[in-house]
Parts: C-alpha cells; sequence; structure tokens
C-alpha cells in the first residue's frame, strides 16, 4: 500500500507553528532565516514509517513544517505520491488549521483513506468521526502498531475489532476499540526514518548546543503524575517509564554521527534520568566507543546526583534541561509535580559548577499562582542564573487532569481550539489572577530576561 506519514503546515497570519513531535504545540515568529528557532522531531510519525517500510510497505514521511511547505505546496507533494492512504498528527491548536488542510487534500485525492493520530483526536476519537465524515480512522495513543495492524488489516479485507487503540466506523456506528498497549520492548522498534525528512532543519540549539544536531530518544514516558503534562495523559495514557536498551541507543548516535556529521545530540525524553543505572549504562557505552561530541538531555533536577552527573560529563554532556515550572513549592504540590526546591537549588548549582550549560522551562498559572509566588520564580531564576529559559502558560489541553480542574472550577474561558497556544495567549485564570494578569506577567519575565 501507498502510505504519507504527514505532518501538516501550520501558519497562524504571520505566526508559525509546531506540532508532531513537541509535547507542547505552539506557535511563535520566524527568525530572519523564515524559519523558527525550534523545530522537532516527528519521532512517532518517524517511528511509523520506519516500521511500515520494514514490514515493506511504500512508505514515506512528508514533514511540510521542517520543509517550509505552504498549504499548495504540501498538497501538490501529496498528489505527486499518489498515495492510497495518509496519516497525520494533529493537535489541539492546529486542530482547525489541520481539518482545513485535509478537506483540501481530499477534493484533490477522493479516494484517499485519510487516518488522524496524536493527542487531541485520542481524547476526542467519536467526535471527530461524527463531526468530519472525510476521516476514516483514529489511532488513539501510542500508534506506530496500531496503524502497521490497520494497514495488514485493509489489504486482507480482515474485520478491524481486534485493532486495540483503533476508532472507525461500522456501517451507521462509530466503533472504538479497547485501549492499546504501550511498546514494551522499545528496542523492537526500528530507530526513526530520517531520509525522508530534511535532516539539518530539525533543531533544539538551547544554551548554545553546537548545530547541526539531531534529536534522539533512549527511552518513552514518565512516572510522574503532573496534571498538565499532555502525553503520559493522552498519547501514552498511562504513568510508565519504557527504555531502550544502552547498545540500542548509542548504536543509533553512532550512526547519526557517522553518516550525517553531527556536531552534537540531544536526547529529548519524557525523562531522561528517571533510571540512574540506564543513564550510567549509556555514559559507560558512550565512552566505551570514544564518541566525542557534545550531548545534552531533558531532565528532572531533583534525580540528580554529583556523581551521575560526573559520568555524564566524562562521556560529553554539554547542556541538559531542568523542568522547574514554579519556584513556589505549593504550586509544584498541588499540580502534582512534588519537587523538593532545595534539592532543586542543589543540583542546579552543581550542574553549573561541573561546566554543564542549563535551560530552566516554567509555566505560568498552575494552581496556587498568585502575584506573590510569580515574584518567587523571577527571584529564583535571578539567583540561579540559568544560561538560558523559557516561559509559557500553562495550558490545559484537552484529556488532562490541569483541563478538568479549570473546568470544574469556572477558569477555562474557551472552548475554541485555537486559542491552545500557550505561547502568546492565555485562556484561564486562576483564584486570584486575571488571564490578562497572567498574560502581563509573562511579558514582565521576558522583559526581565531579555526572551
Amino acid at each position: 500500500m501507498r502510505i504519507i506519514l504527514l505532518n501538516l503546515p501550520w501558519r497562524n497570519g504571520q505566526r508559525l507553528g509546531v506540532r508532531a513531535g513537541s509535547r507542547w504545540p505552539f506557535t511563535s515568529l520566524p527568525g530572519s532565516n523564515g524559519y523558527i528557532n525550534y523545530i522537532p522531531f516527528p519521532f512517532f510519525l518517524a517511528c511509523t514509517a520506519s516500521l511500515l517500510k520494514k514490514q515493506s510497505q511504500e512508505a514515506r514521511l512528508i514533514d511540510a513544517i521542517a520543509e517550509g511547505f505552504d498549504e499548495q505546496e504540501t498538497i501538490e507533494e501529496v498528489k505527486s505520491c499518489n498515495p492510497q492512504l495518509i496519516t497525520i498528527e494533529t493537535s489541539t491548536p492546529s486542530f482547525k488549521n489541520d481539518i482545513k488542510i485535509i478537506q483540501n487534500i481530499i477534493f484533490e485525492l477522493p479516494n484517499c483513506i485519510i487516518v488522524l493520530c496524536g493527542p487531541h483526536v485520542s481524547v476526542f476519537p467519536e467526535q471527530t468521526l461524527r463531526e468530519n465524515k472525510f476521516i476514516s480512522y483514529i489511532l488513539i495513543g501510542e500508534y506506530e502498531y496500531t496503524l502497521s495492524k490497520l494497514v495488514a488489516h485493509l489489504e486482507n479485507n480482515l474485520s478491524l475489532e481486534s485493532i486495540p487503540g483503533l476508532a472507525y466506523r461500522k456501517e451507521s456506528e462509530i466503533m472504538i476499540n479497547r485501549q492499546s498497549s504501550t511498546i514494551d520492548d522499545l528496542d523492537t522498534l526500528p530507530w526513526p526514518e530520517r531520509n525522508d525528512v530534511p535532516i539539518y532543519k530539525y533543531n533544539d540549539g538551547f544554551a548554545g548546543l553546537p548545530q547541526p544536531n539531531v534529536q534522539m530518544w533512549a527511552s518513552r514516558g514518565c512516572p510522574f503524575q503532573c496534571i498538565f503534562c499532555l502525553w503520559p495523559q493522552t498519547i501514552y495514557q498511562e504513568h510508565r517509564h519504557r527504555k531502550r536498551s544502552p547498545v540500542d541507543i548509542v548504536n543509533e548516535m553512532e550512526f547519526l554521527i557517522n553518516k550525517f556529521n553531527f556536531k552534537a545530540v540531544y536526547f529529548d525524553d519524557d525523562v531522561f534520568n528517571i533510571d540512574r543505572n540506564h543513564v550510567l549504562g549509556i555514559c559507560e557505552e558512550i565512552r566505551k566507543r570514544k564518541i566525542s561530541i557534545p550531548w545534552a538531555a531533558m531532565a528532572r533536577a531533583d534525580l540528580m546526583d554529583e556523581d551521575l552527573l560526573e559520568s555524564m560529563v566524562s562521556a560529553g554532556l554539554y547542556a541538559i534541561k531542568y523542568g522547574i515550572e514554579s519556584a513556589d513549592e505549593n504550586i509544584l504540590n498541588l499540580c502534582k509535580k512534588n519537587m523538593d526546591l532545595n534539592k532543586v537549588n542543589s543540583t542546579i548549582n552543581t550542574t553549573k559548577k561541573l561546566g554543564i550549560k542549563v535551560h530552566l522551562t516554567f509555566c505560568l498559572g498552575l494552581p496556587g499562582e498568585t502575584r506573590d509566588t510569580i515574584e518567587k520564580t523571577n527571584r529564583f531564576i535571578q539567583n540561579t542564573s540559568p544560561d538560558s529559559l523559557q516561559f509559557s502558560y500553562a495550558t490545559p489541553f484537552p484529556g488532562t487532569e490541569y483541563f478538568n480542574y479549570l473546568e470544574r472550577k469556572g477558569y477555562l474561558f474557551s472552548k475554541n481550539w485555537s486559542d491552545y497556544d500557550g505561547n502568546y495567549k492565555c485562556i484561564f485564570k486562576t483564584c486570584e489572577l486575571s488571564a490578562k494578569d497572567l498574560e502581563r506577567s509573562k511579558d514582565a519575565l521576558g522583559s526581565n530576561f531579555n526572551l
């Protein structure tokens, strides 16, 4: 079967969006080169493309965002492939944009099967199928093997009832099959497809990480219960950490460096350092092979210790992202982040002492946010002096406990999904702060730190 895996373009006026590969889909203004500074690699689409190719399917990954395609260029590229089936990863803030483009694709390719996946449709499979007759199937949750099974069943004209994680129509009825299991052994997945896409366009060069850099995953999932975190509640639908073997990780790392001449690697795991021994195993494998390029990772500060950081540095660690969210411990407890800020402070100091660049992330508007807590965060940043940082609104994506909390409290102002872009718009309040208060606070923090 001829299959396209598609990351659609997403433009809102002058703003450009990122979706597939981002745990927090958003738009931002492009830089002088016409691109935004951060372009995530679409891991789920890319792994699915590799899996289908391994199974001898005629699959191709098209990432219109990385390619810089507009809507018409995307449609022309898709048409040139004459696909029988197109799988499209969508998101909450891009959903209206995506549906419009899909309708135009269907006008050009009326016989093509359209499959949607991603967090938004995983939360609203029945509604999506009911309101959009041109969508044939929804893949719910982690979808690589779900799509693989769907393609096999369609080719062999088999019943779809046995495919976990699939929503579809059966005559006039919408069927939603049982939940699919997440992949236990990540080493069974082929490495993500990278030859189909403009590999050097992807970038997460925070804190001066050398370019070109490549994004990798060493693990998936997170055991923590943060109420705002999107993927554990919608894509994984569980709080569990799964790991690739250190040998397989470093095999891929070495391959990417040798084939594409990347100058750095960023491990964009949900949380890289959940399993201390796993990280030590990766570091040992890197040292054993004498791989000498810098790398970075997304990690949790309160799980770090000096011995672990020293081992990571000896294997080439250059920079690290720590998700802090707020410098108020009550907020961290209310949102179930549950971090000891004394430990966090100590970890940041140790990280910097070892010469590792530090990037901190914060989100405004979590339960308990006040002017005082925002000022605490301001002082925390001044005291820790990170090399780079980011602020966002704590966007309450559907399917998360945080969305349900705000809706229950009457603090949510919009069900227009296009508004759920936490990089520039706030659509909720807290018990003490209005949306405008939060917007002014974000602007002030950005001004304080030249963001």
